[in-house]
């Protein structure tokens, strides 16, 4: 890692006219699917605040979750790496030491980095705070307080020279789904029963131990509408003190998400449990001083995250297995292929997206028999499988699958065991329902 970081060095380039490299805030938003958000086609008024964000910045049209569950998801994110290459994919996993983060690259250019969480999924106990000056992990009662911590850092910061990287972790829209009563009325989600905003519910559901009613799905949906606005409008303050401190126009804000969240369009609740689009398209929105806004349409992933800050910066990118999404492609270039992978609680399965194709591989009873082909053209809600009639594109994506080590089992480079996770992480894992 030491000769990596050496080697990362460089100016600005020339799609900024900043003295100094600006600021980097990267806002991950738990649980949010981009068809919930206005600037993705939703109807409802889920997100003003990143509508308004989006008109003045970069959106990939085409975004995916490198896995439907939050760890392995940020390892993507902090590393560029897919999944067989930070193994970082199972309940007990943890980021290992070695895995060069984008943390540790912007700490050794100069950056003072803090991280601030409110998933214990991606906290210290994991391995998250490599290269973070601070790193905490916030257990309040609504992503607002975090902003609080943030606020008090950026007095504390106030007439430094030093640029800084800021991570977020907000996690409202995730379940249980228990939104302010403000946002439970602009939605009309009062009247969702109680026991649909508690853990236990989501987990029998999952279990198949109690059946939902005709309108169970609707109910949740809504509540989950009002958590995605009540978060929408912490990321709005969050822009609004970076412009109240002037440090907006200095300070490049990318907006993603971890994962999706599934409302039984096939069958299942919450996340973690599949591979469908619900679970895997997700926003991500940058705006960075320089850089014209623009819709991209071409994929974009986690693992594109890290080489296209590090290219933006003009800071040299270790090897990854994503690409810089600001560099000019060639004429003539095919769409990236987009890979994914899950293994938790006994769910295991791998997917691949190229051109309009897309090809799940179960590789556990839960997830099917056989290879699932979906032509995501004509067929965006993944309801025919073609598997049956196109076994050419079968038997070439599952190659791909091959080729990217993802079609057999990934061990994961690090656990942690049970008695080495502190009470109050075990705590907040279980009141997100990651442990009984």
């Amino acid at each position: 890692m030491a000769a990596v970081l050496a080697a990362c060095g460089g100016g600005l380039p020339d799609r900024t006219s900043e003295a100094r490299r600006p600021n980097i805030v990267l806002y991950v938003v738990d649980t949010v699917r981009a068809d919930r958000l206005g600037v993705y086609g939703y109807e409802k008024p889920t997100s003003p605040r990143l509508d308004a964000f989006a008109a003045g910045a970069v959106l990939f049209e085409n975004a995916y979750a490198q896995s439907s569950w939050t760890r392995p998801a940020v390892a993507s994110l902090f590393t560029g790496l897919l999944p067989p290459a930070h193994r970082t994919v199972g309940r007990r996993s943890v980021l290992p030491e070695d895995a060069t983060t984008l943390a540790e690259i912007l700490t050794a250019n100069g950056y003072e980095g803090m991280g601030l969480v409110r998933n214990p999924n991606v906290s210290r106990a994991f391995g998250f705070a490599q290269g973070f000056a601070r790193f905490r992990s916030e257990d309040r009662d609504r992503d607002e307080t975090m902003l609080d911590r943030v606020r008090l850092w950026l007095d504390e910061r106030e007439g430094s020279e030093q640029p800084f990287f800021l991570f977020l972790h907000a996690i409202d829209p995730h379940g249980p789904y228990d939104p302010a009563p403000e946002f439970e009325e602009m939605f009309e989600a009062g009247g969702a029963p109680a026991h649909y905003r508690t853990v236990r519910y989501l987990l029998r559901l999952n279990r198949g131990e109690v059946e939902p009613d005709a309108g169970t799905a609707e109910a949740m949906s809504r509540l989950y509408d009002a958590e995605v606005a009540q978060n929408d409008r912490v990321f709005g303050d969050l822009l609004d003190d970076l412009e109240a401190r002037g440090l907006a126009e200095e300070t490049a804000v990318v907006y993603v998400s971890d994962h999706g969240e599934e409302f039984q369009e096939h069958g299942r609740w919450e996340h973690g449990l599949s591979l469908y689009e619900e679970v895997l398209r997700i926003p991500l929105v940058m705006s960075l001083p320089g850089v014209s806004p623009r819709r991209v349409e071409a994929p974009a992933q986690h693992v594109d995250v890290l080489p296209t800050l590090l290219g933006y910066l003009g800071i040299e990118a270790p090897p990854t297995d994503g690409r810089d999404l600001l560099a000019p492609r060639r004429r003539g270039d095919d769409p990236p292929d987009v890979y994914t992978h899950l293994d938790v609680d006994g769910h295991r399965a791998a997917s691949v997206i190229r051109g309009r194709y897309k090809l799940v591989l179960p590789q556990s009873p839960s997830q099917g028999a056989e290879p699932m082909l979906f032509d995501l053209e004509v067929d965006p809600g993944e309801l025919e499988d073609l598997a049956a009639h196109r076994p050419d594109v079968v038997e070439r994506m599952l190659g791909l699958l091959a080729e990217r080590n993802l079609a057999g089992e990934i061990t994961s480079a690090e656990e942690i065991e049970d008695d080495q996770i502190d009470e109050d992480v075990r705590r907040r894992l279980r009141a997100l329902g990651y442990v009984d």
